[in-house]
């Protein structure tokens, strides 16, 4: 009786730690990949633009700012409209490398923001705007 007593506790503690053990692992989550929210000086802005797949590039002025002069290959989508912007963001590829840019910064760093709350994974913005873009020379766009 003695021996088969202590056999049955050797069981019983084995089987709880294996129940422990799975009920621990169960509760673990895979990890998840940090989405990468960045403010990027113009040469940096310009290397993402060359060298990411994929990427898309969004010009967050209004209409008129966009016809004065864009990085090429743009699409506007006006900060002013907040509300289309957030329908159009909606639209898009959470997980797509997106590139952003304003005039000097202010509606791009607040639209970089949004973009992360939304769940977009990378986004990059262009910290000086378009007007850090022109004073350093980098092409500008009329098309």
């Amino acid at each position: 009786y003695f021996d088969d007593k202590k056999i049955l506790m050797k069981v019983l503690r084995n089987v709880n730690f294996l129940l422990i053990l799975l009920f621990s692992l169960s509760c673990t989550t895979p990890k998840q990949k940090q989405p990468i929210i960045e403010r990027l000086d113009v040469d940096a802005f310009e290397a993402k633009l060359n060298t990411l797949n994929n990427a898309f590039l969004i010009d967050v002025r209004t209409p008129s700012e966009y016809k004065s002069g864009h990085i090429d290959g743009a699409t506007n989508i006006d900060f002013n409209q907040v509300d289309q912007m957030k329908v159009a963001f909606e639209k898009l590829d959470h997980n797509q490398p997106m590139l952003i840019y304003c005039a000097a910064g202010g509606r791009s760093n607040k639209t970089r923001i949004l973009m992360a709350e939304m769940g977009f994974t990378q986004v990059y913005e262009l910290s000086t705007g378009m007007s850090g873009w022109d004073a350093a020379g980098k092409p500008v766009s009329l098309k």
